[in-house]
């Protein structure tokens, strides 16, 4: 499982990659793990020229066996009875919450 990150003020986040040892996606897809981190929020002001500043490490993967991914999302194709059955997940950063990326309306 990979997971990745958009949401640069949490406190799991590792150069846009998820070091939680469990994420917990809820109702309405927002992922409930997320945590805020203080210091990140104001370095994250200036987010831009960080980018550019030695050796960026970003896209890191990271391959986890044993993370408990839990998923409210009765109505997501990867969601089989309350755990996310996907290759991987993005949380993004929408309407100011953290919310899982990689839903996908099962019909």
């Amino acid at each position: 499982m990979d997971i990745k990150c958009r949401r640069t003020t949490c406190v799991y986040n590792k150069g846009q990659t998820c070091f939680a040892s469990k994420v917990d996606i809820t109702k309405g897809t927002v992922c409930n793990t997320f945590e805020k981190d203080r210091e990140k929020e104001e370095e994250n002001l200036d987010f831009s020229k960080r980018i550019f500043e030695s050796a960026p490490d970003f896209a890191n993967s990271r391959h986890i066996k044993n993370v408990v991914l839990k998923c409210n999302a009765q109505s997501c194709l990867f969601n089989k009875e309350c755990h996310c059955r996907a290759n991987g997940i993005t949380v993004i950063d929408e309407d100011d919450k953290a919310k899982c990326g990689s839903y996908i309306w099962d019909l």
